[in-house]
């Protein structure tokens, strides 16, 4: 081929691929400087009606739809006699490429090229256009992986109204590549969007667990296998593995009623599925996740806590104020007893005698004080020594608590080596004040009865709060091991499409769940079984080719009604 070879306004450079109907050939457009690449139909099928046709109906296909995630089409013409069509040109590689230098995806990789694929998909099926040869030689990948497109529409169906003429042609051929057609399409039944998505499934599959769902030799040993097998179940062992497993699965379903009813159905699993990954990465769940035993006991306990907590209060104020009350009315009894007992040596000024009766009284270890006073003052007896015979002089520190009676009532002493009352009462004889007496009572005994008795209500609250974490940890871990039990169940739906049943032990909210995944257990369980379709004869010469990742013709003979029926065992 010379160098400056045009095909219309574009000059071909080099060969740069081949199909099993096309040529791709790097060219470039002189009149804007851009480079692309241009497909032509191979010689030997330019004069063949049906290969031309398909080839024609590519460019109409793909060349109405501009999607990120689909190569776009510039140009469609025929050059000596040959339809050729100038499209997008990508620096990028075919998925199987990709991934023979790759291997496998993660599920996150994978993620990404099911939501990028489903996204394209979902905007042909929308314009109307079914690809019906979705697979990895079909799929530029970009930018390392992170980028897809998909490209060939060379047999997609039309189903736009503009083009409804086409409806009427030969329905007994079929067109596609045999390792990812769909049950349907490789039986040659009629076909529709599903299609796109049971061959999306298979490429998701290869790519997960690096080799298609069902193994075969050759052309006629697949369709039997794609026909009359169960994929083998995927090395989910992780929550979304499981999830990713499930999702493959359905669109793997031989019954296309049994796939996704729409394509935006899929989007929306998908989109969940790589919210809850990305959490997962970023360690949300790992953060948040509290066991509901935990969670239960340590609720119930912190309100009982709470509870018991505000009512030990109240009870301690309640108690100390009546601890009080009796030291006030024991201070002042003891008050108005000394204020009798001191009048008469008090008015007769017998000093000796109240200094008698001081050091009587003052022998009362609860007693830390007592003195007594004449109406001006002056100390006529006291427990300390030398404040007798001297003004009285209360302490500065001391404040009026409270009256009882004739009595004042002092606290917040600092003359005493412990907290103390300090009650002050006039001295009266025959309706005449002739003095004061003054007497401290200490409140250590008070202080130790009611730090005693709140100790005991610290201890009785713990206790009771340790009962109720247990009891509650030991009916919420019942509990939690009926749901553990249940759960484990929908994973072995999930990995295994059927499981064991529940017993169901107490008929409470639990055991209706449990109940509800029994009956999903059941409907499943002839969902799961292996499904069979049947193949009709197949041609015996599909034996003898060996290639089943590329595309071919298949003639089937016309079928009645009855043959187009699914049967299952």
């Amino acid at each position: 081929m010379s160098d400056k070879l045009t095909i219309g306004r574009y000059e071909l450079i080099e060969e740069i691929g081949r199909g099993a109907m096309s040529v791709v050939y790097l060219a470039k457009d002189p009149d804007i400087g851009r480079s692309l690449a241009i497909k032509l139909l191979k010689h030997d099928l330019v004069e063949d009606d049906e290969y031309r046709n398909l080839f024609l109906r590519e460019a109409r296909a793909a060349g109405g739809l501009s999607h990120p995630g689909i190569v776009t089409i510039y140009d469609v013409g025929i050059w000596q006699n040959r339809p050729y069509i100038a499209m997008e040109l990508l620096e990028g590689v075919h998925l199987d490429d990709f991934l023979s230098e790759h291997g496998t995806f993660s599920i996150s990789e994978a993620l990404d090229l099911a939501q990028q694929l489903t996204d394209a998909l979902d905007y042909a099926h929308n314009k109307g256009v079914v690809h019906r040869d979705i697979k990895p030689e079909n799929i530029l990948v970009l930018d390392g992986g992170k980028r897809f497109k998909i490209t060939d529409f060379g047999i997609a169906r039309i189903e736009h109204q503009f083009l409804e003429a086409e409806n009427e042609e030969d329905q007994t051929k079929v067109m596609g590549t045999p390792a990812y057609m769909s049950p349907e399409q490789i039986s040659g039944n009629e076909t529709n969007f599903k299609t796109d998505l049971y061959s999306l499934g298979v490429i998701l599959y290869k790519i997960t667990k690096g080799e298609l769902p069902f193994q075969a030799a050759n052309y006629g040993a697949m369709m039997q296998a794609v026909l009359q097998q169960n994929p083998k179940p995927l090395n989910a062992y992780s929550e979304q593995g499981f999830i990713w497993q499930s999702i493959i699965f359905r669109l793997l379903q031989k019954n296309p009623d049994l796939r996704y009813r729409q394509t935006e159905e899929l989007i929306t699993e998908l989109n969940a599925l790589s919210e809850e990954i990305e959490q997962e990465r970023k360690g949300i769940d790992s953060i948040s996740f509290v066991s509901m035993r935990a969670r239960w006991a340590i609720s119930l306990s912190s309100l009982v806590l709470v509870v018991m907590a505000l009512g030990m209060i109240w009870v301690y104020n309640k108690q100390n104020t009546l601890m009080n009350q009796l030291v006030y009315d024991y201070g002042s009894s003891m008050a108005q007893i000394i204020s009798s007992e001191t009048a008469e040596p008090l008015l007769l000024g017998e000093g000796v005698a109240l200094q008698a009766i001081t050091v009587d009284i003052v022998e009362n270890s609860e007693i830390l004080y007592l003195s007594i006073r004449d109406k001006d003052g002056l100390v006529q007896s006291s427990s300390v020594q030398n404040e007798i015979g001297k003004k009285y002089n209360p302490s500065k520190n001391s404040e009026l608590k409270n009256n009882k009676g004739n009595a004042r009532i002092y606290e917040n002493l600092k003359d005493f080596t412990q907290e103390a009352f300090l009650f002050d009462t006039p001295i009266s004889f025959q309706d005449k004040q002739i003095g004061f007496a003054s007497i401290a009572i200490g409140r250590n005994n008070l202080i130790s009865a009611t730090r005693s008795s709140l100790l005991a209500m610290i201890i009785w609250m713990f206790v009771i709060m340790l009962a109720v974490f247990s009891g509650v940890y030991w009916l919420a871990n019942k509990f939690t091991q009926r749901i553990n039990k249940t759960r484990q169940v929908i994973k072995d739906i999930r990995a295994h499409g059927q499981s064991d049943i529940i017993k169901i032990d107490t008929h409470d909210e639990v055991g209706r769940l449990q109940q509800e995944v029994n009956d999903l257990t059941h409907k499943l369980a002839g969902l799961t079984k292996t499904q069979h379709m049947s193949t009709g004869e197949v041609d015996p010469s599909l034996d003898d080719l060996t290639e089943i990742d590329k595309t071919i013709l298949l003639d089937y003979p016309e079928k009645s009604s009855e043959s187009d029926k699914d049967a299952s065992n």
